[in-house]
């Protein structure tokens, strides 16, 4: 009796540890065939939107548990000098080209004379000598809607967060391919790309942006220099700042509201909010021409508060 419950506990034994090694295997080749077909993809979106030589990576993990792929030590620019550098961008959701996109990211510690002459001279503006943060990025597709949410925390400098949603009108336009020319033109300074190629395609509903002060501010406004000058000589600044931008005329209402809530904000920076709501959808070219013709804050419904 003793002998047949050895045997047995015996073979379930051996049982479990080939079950355990056939799991170890099969997890072993979809992290490697995960990895590789992940990377695969990763280079054939970096060049198609023209971006090989501005972006480059360490390696590339895969997580067979979660079927989601990360990008280890990230350079965006020079390899020497970069502009950015990342410890890790999460992609959440897998195959890399499903419309909906899922990122998360880890700028790296990066000491000032480690990065590109653009970035260092950004960092003294903003009165740092380290740059280090974390954000994210999600995109969800319903029809011809985009749903779209950024989110970036700077050490010492601030948080963003901007949430978007816009329509597209061409469904022939491939979001990935969107994706990459607007990362394609910031990235070769050439933004005005984006309203040629998309500026009849693209609605905007609404457009929501935040930011949350934790030093940016208080370093290119110190609270003396507020106080130094009159309240309405700043005021008149701020409206003809916000012509200058196209927002409003400077003589108008909508002007006077835009220097009210900016001035607050700087004279106790804690959180700035716009809000984009037109009536209707709005192209991006129409956008651009209300800004040539100094009524955006209008033609849009903006509103800009201080909390």
């Amino acid at each position: 009796m003793n002998l047949n419950i050895t045997t047995k506990l015996a073979k379930a034994f051996t049982a479990l540890i080939l079950l355990s090694c056939l799991a170890i295997f099969a997890l072993y080749l979809v992290q490697r065939y995960g990895a590789q077909y992940a990377e695969h993809k990763i280079q054939e979106q970096l060049e198609h939107s023209g971006l090989t030589s501005f972006v480059h990576y360490e390696s590339i993990h895969f997580d067979p548990f979660t079927l989601t792929p990360s990008l280890e030590n990230v350079r965006f620019g020079t390899d020497s000098a970069p502009w950015l550098r990342f410890a890790r961008i999460s992609l959440n959701q897998y195959p890399i080209k499903y419309p909906d996109l899922d990122v998360d990211f880890w700028i790296q510690r990066s000491p000032i004379d480690s990065v590109s002459r653009d970035m260092r001279q950004w960092m003294r503006a903003a009165g740092i000598d380290t740059l280090l943060g974390k954000g994210s990025f999600s995109s969800k597709t319903e029809g011809e809607k985009v749903l779209s949410q950024f989110k970036l925390d700077i050490k010492d400098v601030g948080k963003i967060s901007l949430s978007s949603n816009i329509n597209l009108l061409d469904q022939t336009i491939n979001m990935p391919e969107l994706r990459s020319d607007i990362i394609a033109s910031f990235a070769l300074g050439q933004p005005e790309a984006i309203l040629i190629m998309y500026g009849d395609a693209i609605r905007l509903r609404s457009l929501d942006v935040a930011y949350t002060e934790s030093g940016l501010i208080n370093h290119l406004f110190p609270q003396f220099a507020i106080l130094s000058e009159s309240k309405q000589t700043q005021l008149d600044l701020l409206a003809f700042k916000s012509q200058a931008l196209g927002l409003a005329a400077a003589d108008s209402k909508e002007a006077k509201q835009i220097a009210s809530a900016i001035w607050a904000f700087l004279s106790k920076p804690e959180t700035l909010t716009l809000s984009l709501s037109p009536s209707s959808p709005i192209s991006v070219k129409e956008l651009a021409l209300s800004t040539s013709e100094e009524r955006l804050y209008k033609d849009s419904n903006m509103t800009i508060t201080n909390n």
